[in-house]
C-alpha cells in the first residue's frame, strides 16, 4: 500500500487530501488538513497525438519514447503515425501495436493505441504532411489500411481525416463502426460538411486552427464548427506558437476545459536537446518550443512542422501566461483527452477505482518531483 497527500485536483478543483493506493489503483481517497508547501497531486496526463519524444520515434523506439514521455508528465499516450500508402501504413500500425505492451512492460508511459495522422486528408492543407503519402479516400483503401475486419487488429485508436473529400462519407461510418475514432482535421471542410461528418460519429477535431481553414464571419468552415458545437472534442497545442494566447483564449472561452484536449503533437526532437533534428521527411529547427522546418527553400518562409513542447511543458506556459488557470490546463491535458477516448473511468482523473497514474508537482514553477504509473 501506498499513500500520497498534497492538494489533490479532483473534478477539477485542488482539495487538500490523502490518497490510498493499492495493487496499482486509488483504492481511497481521504480529505485531510492543508499541510505547510503540500504538492500538487494531479492525474497522468493523456496525450492523444504525438510524434515522437526524446530523440525516439514510434516506429523505431517506442518503449524509449514512452519511458521519455513518463519523464515528462505523460504517464498514456496515442503514438501518432505519419501518413504512407494504406497498406504500408496498416503493416507499420500492426508493428507497431505489436511493440506497445512491451512498451509498457519496460516501464513508461501506457500506449493506448494509434493515432494515424492521414492519409485520407486534404493536399491543400497537408501542413507538414507529405503531400506524396496521401491517399484517396476509398473502401478499398481503407480496407488496406485496417486489415484484416476492424482497427482492434492493428492498435488503430484514432483516424485523422477531411470530412470534404470524395469518397471519406462511408469511410467516416465503417470507422465508426469498428470502434475507431475520426478526428477531423488537414481539411477544407465547410461548417456543414464538419457538422455531417458529427452525425456521422466523428468525434474530433485535430490540432484546432492548425491545417484547416481558418475562422470567417460568412464562409464557416471546421474551426468554426469545433468552436461553437460540442459534437467534437477538439485538439488544441499548447506551446503558444502553434496558437497564440488570444485564440487559445477563444477556444477556452467557446469550448471550456472539458472541450479541449490539450495534445503536444510533438516530434522526436522534443525533450531531446537537440536543437536540429530528423523527422519524417523533414530537417527541423527547434525554437520557442516549436519545431520548424529548415530543408525547404530557403527564401520561403519559415513552417511549422510539430512541437517540441512536452504536454507538462504546455501547461506550465500556459499558465505562466495568464491564458488559463492551472486547473483548467491540467483538466485539458488529463481528464478531457480520457473523456474523449471513453477511458474517464481508467484515466485521467482522480477517483476511487482509477488507475494510479499520478504527478506529483512542486511549487509554483510546478516542478516534476515524482511520476507514478500504476501506482509505480
Amino acid at each position: 500500500m501506498t499513500e500520497v497527500r498534497g492538494k489533490l485536483l479532483i473534478d477539477g478543483v485542488f482539495v487538500s487530501g490523502a490518497l490510498r493506493i493499492e495493487n496499482g489503483r486509488i483504492a481511497a481517497i481521504e480529505r485531510v488538513d492543508a499541510a505547510p508547501d503540500q504538492p500538487f497531486i494531479v492525474p497522468g496526463l493523456v496525450d492523444l497525438h504525438v510524434h515522437g519524444f526524446g530523440g525516439h520515434e514510434p516506429t523505431e523506439d517506442l518503449a524509449g519514447m514512452a519511458r521519455a514521455l513518463a519523464a515528462h508528465g505523460t504517464t498514456a499516450f496515442l503514438p501518432t503515425l505519419f501518413p504512407d500508402e494504406p497498406a504500408r501504413l496498416g503493416a507499420t500500425a500492426e508493428r507497431v501495436a505489436r511493440d506497445a505492451r512491451a512498451a509498457f512492460d519496460a516501464g513508461g508511459a501506457r500506449p493506448l493505441g494509434l493515432h494515424l495522422e492521414g492519409p485520407f486528408v486534404n493536399p491543400a492543407r497537408a501542413g507538414a504532411l507529405s503531400p506524396a503519402a496521401l491517399a484517396e479516400p476509398s473502401v478499398e483503401a481503407l480496407a488496406a489500411l485496417l486489415e484484416p475486419s476492424s482497427g482492434a487488429e492493428r492498435g488503430v485508436r484514432i483516424v485523422t481525416l477531411a470530412p470534404e473529400l470524395p469518397g471519406a462519407a462511408p469511410l467516416i461510418e465503417e470507422l465508426v463502426r469498428a470502434g475507431v475514432h475520426v478526428s477531423l482535421g488537414h481539411s477544407l471542410a465547410t461548417a456543414a460538411e464538419a457538422r455531417g461528418a458529427a452525425r456521422a460519429g466523428a468525434a474530433g477535431a485535430t490540432h484546432l486552427y492548425n491545417a484547416m481553414g481558418p475562422l470567417h464571419h460568412r464562409d464557416a468552415g471546421l474551426a468554426n464548427f469545433a468552436l461553437s458545437d460540442d459534437a467534437l472534442y477538439a485538439e488544441i497545442i499548447g506551446d503558444l506558437q502553434h496558437v497564440g494566447s488570444e485564440a487559445f483564449a477563444l477556444a477556452l472561452r467557446a469550448r471550456g476545459a472539458r472541450g479541449l484536449c490539450l495534445v503536444s503533437d510533438a516530434l522526436a526532437g522534443a525533450g531531446s536537446g537537440c536543437q536540429v533534428f530528423e523527422t519524417h521527411v523533414h530537417r527541423c529547427r527547434s525554437a520557442d518550443g516549436a519545431a520548424w522546418i529548415v530543408d525547404d527553400d530557403p527564401d520561403a518562409p519559415p513552417r511549422l512542422a510539430g512541437s517540441v513542447t512536452s504536454q507538462l511543458e504546455a501547461v506550465r506556459r500556459l499558465v505562466r501566461a495568464g491564458v488559463v488557470s492551472l486547473e483548467e490546463a491540467l483538466t485539458m491535458a488529463s481528464e478531457t483527452p480520457a473523456r474523449a477516448l471513453g477511458v474517464e473511468a481508467d484515466l485521467g482523473r482522480i477517483t476511487v477505482g482509477a488507475r494510479a497514474d499520478l504527478l506529483v508537482l512542486r511549487g509554483s514553477a510546478l516542478e516534476l518531483e515524482r511520476v507514478l504509473v500504476g501506482g509505480r
